[in-house]
């Protein structure tokens, strides 16, 4: 077992490029993203006040009768560290927009142009026990949509085309993946294909 886990890794590395962090990266097409299943609602886009002295949870939910949880997102007292360049002091309110991805798991957040303080950085965790379709993985290097599921973590756009694993993202119990948030952009619930 734990051969084919390093030929595994040995595999991603090989296959992905390296950043000038060194971080590796993979191409779109190197990743197996997870999507909704087919028929699966909607899940809106929400734009919603962040004030930095406060702690602000928000909740995406399935156009459901059951408002299934899709993501939930926390921004911790004094996440926001800067909005294009100006810094914000304890008391700004900067308004964030989540759109969630069309036909499967991720998002992009805007502004792009806000930081997130370091000692503060906002958490998401995406939920898809009842529409991810793990069924994507068939066939591939996991043995079981359970390994696949198992293999889930956040990626972001680093370039178009190119994601890098967000340090700290994995799956948690009841079929999630929970993750820090350290800047706005794009992003998608993957594992190495």
């Amino acid at each position: 077992m734990w051969a084919a886990t390093g030929l595994a890794i040995a595999s991603v590395i090989a296959c992905g490029d390296l950043d000038l962090n060194g971080d590796v990266t993979l191409s779109t097409d190197q990743l197996l993203v997870l999507p909704s299943q087919a028929g699966a609602p909607a899940v809106p886009l929400a734009s919603f006040s962040v004030p930095n002295p406060d702690i602000v949870v928000r909740r995406l939910e399935h156009l459901d009768p059951f408002n299934t949880l899709y993501m939930e997102i926390r921004f911790p007292e004094g996440s926001l560290a800067s909005l294009n360049g100006q810094p914000l002091t304890a008391t700004d309110t900067v308004t964030i927009t989540i759109e969630p991805r069309a036909g499967g798991y991720g998002m992009t957040v805007s502004p792009r142009g806000v930081a997130f303080a370091s000692g503060a950085t906002p958490s998401v965790t995406f939920a898809f026990a009842r529409y991810g379709d793990l069924s994507v993985a068939n066939g591939s290097q996991y043995a079981t949509p359970v390994a696949y599921a198992a293999a889930l973590a956040l990626w972001f756009e680093v370039t178009p085309g190119r994601w890098r694993r967000v340090s700290g993202s994995g799956p948690v119990p009841t079929d999630a993946v929970a993750s820090p948030l350290p800047e706005p952009g794009t992003y998608v619930i993957a594992a190495p294909r």
